[in-house]
């Protein structure tokens, strides 16, 4: 069976979510309770202005696997956040449709998943110009899954998209001949098919070689250490993005690799390392970057549950925390 004809017989309808929850003290209003679960596609749906969709896979990953856990494991610690005031406005927006059907095959799940972002978000309205419609968030899954999620915004949008990465490493390495792409590809094949502006935040040092610090300021890539974070302030360094982004970015796209948090805050991803950011910075980031109104998808990403420390939840509830703030 060709790859073309394997895709198309991929199912298209996700796996249902499950947020169910029921709050134990009754003054309790929870995130769980406002997300709603709409059956079958998203074609059903009247316009959603958050929508939600895991991302399954973690065959690309180049360290430990796990990430095909992530999704799931997100809900379960999400749906228990308490909302505070002012959140109202969730009630009846966010729409979970589900965690995406892929195979274990590299190329076909992001062949299956770029054609899947295309064509929700095509319905969901999502690629008109204007004020914010939608915003979308993916969740779980290897980083590799950042270029087929990112792919359909820089064809439709070319220069007018922005790419911020909240992640430790920079991910534009080459796709070696022969070999799949993986997860530290994702963003290189972004800018060899064009895209003209990516940010990347919490750079480490000895996580990156000198050979990919030289292609990424060949790309002119803009890259902001995690020491720049915490010499500057979480919402300086995120105020001095946007601003520097062009004149004529319409759309930016946010992703997260919960590696771009310290060790000991996300210990269950593929390379947990130390000196990385703190989890109120990266919640700092995330508000102040999504808090603009072009932010109009995101994605977590590299969250392994199977990875965690025994008899901890961390990792999960830092994502979760994430998303909250993506919301």
């Amino acid at each position: 069976m060709g790859v073309e004809r394997a895709a198309r017989d991929l199912k298209t309808i996700p796996r249902e979510a499950d947020w169910a929850v029921t709050p134990i003290d009754p003054h309790d209003t929870l995130l769980g309770q406002w997300v709603s679960r709409p059956a079958g596609a998203l074609i059903r749906m009247q316009e959603p202005r958050l929508l939600l969709f895991g991302l399954p896979f973690d065959a690309a990953v180049l360290g430990r696997k796990g990430s095909r856990g992530g999704p799931q494991a997100i809900r379960v610690a999400a749906r228990t956040l308490k909302l505070p005031p002012g959140l109202d406005a969730i009630k009846g927006a966010a729409r979970d449709i589900g965690d995406v059907v892929l195979p274990n095959s590299v190329e076909l799940a992001h062949r299956h998943a770029e054609s899947f972002v295309h064509k929700t978000l095509l319905m969901a309205g999502h690629y008109r110009k204007g004020p914010l419609r939608c915003r979308s968030v993916a969740f779980g899954g290897d980083h590799s899954l950042a270029y087929p999620c990112i792919k359909p915004y820089l064809d439709h949008l070319g220069s007018d998209l922005a790419v911020i990465n909240l992640d430790a490493h920079l991910d534009i390495r080459q796709v070696e001949k022969g070999k799949p792409p993986n997860s530290g590809t994702g963003f290189g094949r972004l800018l060899e098919a064009g895209l003209k502006s990516y940010t990347v935040i919490g750079v480490r040092p000895f996580q990156t070689s000198a050979a990919y610090l030289r292609r990424a300021r060949n790309y002119r890539a803009r890259l902001i250490s995690a020491e720049d974070v915490f010499e500057q302030g979480a919402v300086a360094v995120a105020k001095n993005v946007l601003k520097s982004l062009s004149r004529n970015c319409r759309f930016i796209y946010l992703s997260v690799d919960v590696d771009v948090a310290d060790a000991s805050v996300a210990p269950g991803c593929s390379a947990p390392t130390p000196g990385g950011l703190l989890a109120h910075q990266v919640f700092q980031l995330v508000r102040f970057i999504c808090a603009d109104r072009r932010t109009r998808a995101c994605g977590i990403f590299e969250f392994a549950p199977n990875l965690e420390e025994k008899n901890s939840d961390r990792t999960a509830r830092f994502a979760a925390g994430c998303l909250a703030e993506m919301l």
